[in-house]
């Protein structure tokens, strides 16, 4: 009788011990996203790129939406340190990661982002879809033809 629960017993640990060092690393994750915002917004962009890098580096367990947002914002800092190329890259794979955004602020976001690469066009476009859902920041943007 004790050998038919010491399979399934072992199995539930193990499942239990891996799910944990799961969420461990995704708690971490976050901790790194909200590290480097605040170092973006208190400008120590160099701070801001290493907690950004680290949070991006636990990718498949973030959120399109998140990992755009990171990318996004880890392309503020490099721009602000006069790494434009790293700044470019970062601005195209914040809008590849999350092609589809779900509200106005990710337009938004996202307009500024094509507008960094060239795409005039297409951050019209999403500065526009920003304004039609209540973005009333990205009015200024917008042009008028």
């Amino acid at each position: 009788m004790k050998s038919t629960f010491r399979i399934p017993g072992i199995a539930v640990i193990t499942l239990l011990l891996f799910s944990n060092a799961a969420y461990a690393r995704f708690a971490h994750s976050n901790s790194d996203l909200s590290a480097g915002k605040a170092m973006l917004k208190s400008g120590h962009y160099k701070e801001a790129i290493a907690s950004l890098t680290k949070a991006i580096a636990n990718r498949p367990r973030l959120a399109p939406a998140v990992l755009a947002n990171a990318f996004f914002d880890r392309a503020i800092a490099e721009r602000a340190l006069g790494k434009r190329e790293a700044a470019k890259s970062d601005f195209r794979r914040s809008i590849d990661v999350d092609p589809t955004p779900i509200n106005s602020i990710a337009y938004r976001k996202r307009g500024f982002a094509k507008s960094a690469v060239g795409d005039r066009e297409g951050a019209q476009s999403d500065f526009k879809m920003a304004v039609s859902l209540g973005d009333n920041t990205a009015k200024k943007w917008v042009q008028v033809k």
